[in-house]
């Protein structure tokens, strides 16, 4: 095999687009070319390409505004792993956002978590990926059909929520999969469709009854599976997942890099918006 000293490290682009798509399917992940595409345009993609230019291995710094920013798609071709890379793009990324006075976190797997662990970053919350495979009966219109003009509240409320301001992502989210708005600005649910899956979150609500509403009502909407990445602080919520017949899949864990040890309101949190989104 050609040696690691052969490759070269490259921004990736949408022309890039085959490949970054087949790296995420071969590792079993869900993302679809919008998702790329949203990633590509807003943060600093980059990966490793073998000597006939194919990218082979990649990752993603995404700032969420000018404090923080999302670590994600740490991908390494199968050949190509366990060599070192992936940590190469950790560090790389968390440089890039660094050198911009943004403090890098990402979402990690068990796994992932002993390395990052390693390389300064330090658990923030706990998250479950729960799944409900579709045909599965259930859910009703509770809330209301999240509109256009709703995103600027949505926007301020998920700063509050969340930690960092995000209007960008959650505007691409809207046009993309369910959206949905507890009454009195409560609260709100989105998602996205991914490869052969409908993701829901963020969830953010001013209580539990309204997070349990919306989910409802985007239940309600779906027809095939849905995976939704909850916070494990919230049991009612995690209660209510189990009754509405989803079941774990595996779990993440917050982490941030640097002196900050708390982020936003959790209190209000409900589900994230996935590993690559936060």
């Amino acid at each position: 095999m050609t040696s690691v000293d052969a490759l070269t490290f490259d921004d990736l682009t949408p022309d890039d687009m085959e490949a970054v798509l087949s790296l995420s399917g071969e590792a079993g992940w869900t993302q679809v070319a919008d998702d790329w595409r949203l990633m590509m345009g807003l943060g600093y993609c980059a990966g490793f390409r073998d000597p006939s230019g194919v990218p082979i291995a990649s990752g993603v710094a995404l700032p969420m505004d000018d404090r923080y920013g999302w670590i994600s798609m740490i991908l390494v071709t199968k050949s190509w792993q366990r060599k070192g890379l992936a940590t190469k793009l950790v560090d790389k990324c968390c440089d890039w956002l660094e050198e911009r006075g943004i403090t890098p976190l990402l979402d990690a797997t068990p796994a992932g978590r002993t390395v990052y662990s390693q390389m300064g970053f330090h658990d923030l919350l706990g998250i479950s990926r729960w799944r409900r495979e579709g045909g599965v009966s259930g859910g009703k219109a509770m809330a209301s059909p999240a509109q256009a003009e709703a995103l600027t509240w949505i926007a301020y409320y998920d700063a509050k929520v969340f930690g960092a301001y995000r209007p960008s992502i959650l505007g691409d989210l809207m046009t993309r999969g369910p959206a949905f708005v507890a009454d009195h600005e409560a609260g709100f649910l989105l998602g996205r469709e991914g490869r052969g899956v409908t993701q829901l979150g963020p969830v953010s609500a001013n209580d539990e009854a309204a997070a349990k509403n919306l989910l409802d009502t985007a239940i309600a909407s779906i027809s095939g599976t849905i995976t939704i990445d909850a916070f494990d602080a919230q049991e009612g919520f995690a209660s209510h997942l189990m009754a509405c017949g989803f079941t774990v899949q595996r779990g993440f864990t917050r982490m941030i890099r640097g002196t900050v040890r708390t982020m936003g309101d959790p209190a209000l949190a409900y589900a994230a918006a996935g590993p690559e989104l936060g």
